[in-house]
């Protein structure tokens, strides 16, 4: 199987490495670089990306910034020297974070890892999320959490435990949702099997009535 990876890095030496070490992978791989988020934007949009290698700290757009602007569902590893945006960058279904500077093992592990699950499409469905409430982070299953709610500078996340409210933007917070959620209003998304039944332009969820914008009704009943 053949492979189309995109590695986006404003440091020369840094992408240089990482496109090597590609090359010394056994099987078909094809390496396009970009040197900052502008540039990766543009070959995103007439190539076909199986893997971006997304480094964070560039000019103009982050790398953080660059995968919450992506409407595609591509494997993304970020690559960085720092540690502490390792939440963000799994808040945005990030597959892996490897930190610089990266040793060819390390770097092998997670492009095997990577080449398997999108063989087997499983990066698709995890497991369960991380919700960072405070200084706190949960790991809550995906099977807990019934719907989204846009609350201004946050998000509401229902749950069976408990509401998480979570500082980040609902936007970026569904794309990191598995396909079983589906947004059925600008400040909702909703847990498919969670949904009790429709009633007129709501669904009904547990107790909660939650509104359904005409735009988005169609889509819903397609699922349904």
């Amino acid at each position: 199987m053949s492979y189309t990876c995109l590695v986006v890095d404003d440091e020369p030496l840094a992408s240089k490495i990482i496109s090597e070490y590609l090359l010394k992978l056994d099987g078909e791989i094809k390496v396009i670089e970009a040197g900052d988020a502008l540039e990766a934007q543009k070959i995103l949009k007439s190539e076909a990306i199986d893997i971006l290698y997304l480094d964070i700290n560039m000019p103009l757009m982050t790398g953080l910034e660059l995968r919450e602007s992506i409407d595609q569902d591509i494997l993304t590893i970020f690559t960085t020297a720092y540690a502490e945006h390792a939440i963000e960058a799994f808040e945005l279904a990030a597959f892996d974070y490897l930190l610089k500077p990266i040793s060819f093992s390390r770097f092998q592990k997670s492009f095997i890892r990577a080449t398997e699950s999108i063989k087997s499409e499983s990066h698709v469905e995890s497991a369960w999320h991380l919700i960072k409430e405070g200084r706190r982070l949960y790991k809550v299953p995906y099977d807990e959490i019934h719907y989204l709610q846009a609350y201004g500078d946050y998000v509401k996340i229902h749950a069976d435990s408990k509401v998480y409210l979570m500082k980040t933007r609902l936007s970026a917070l569904a794309e990191a949702f598995p396909k079983s959620y589906q947004k059925i209003h600008r400040s909702y998304v909703v847990r498919l099997e969670s949904i009790s039944y429709l009633e007129g332009n709501h669904v009904v969820i547990g107790k909660d009535k939650i509104p359904i914008s005409d735009g988005f009704k169609s889509n819903l009943l397609d699922r349904l």
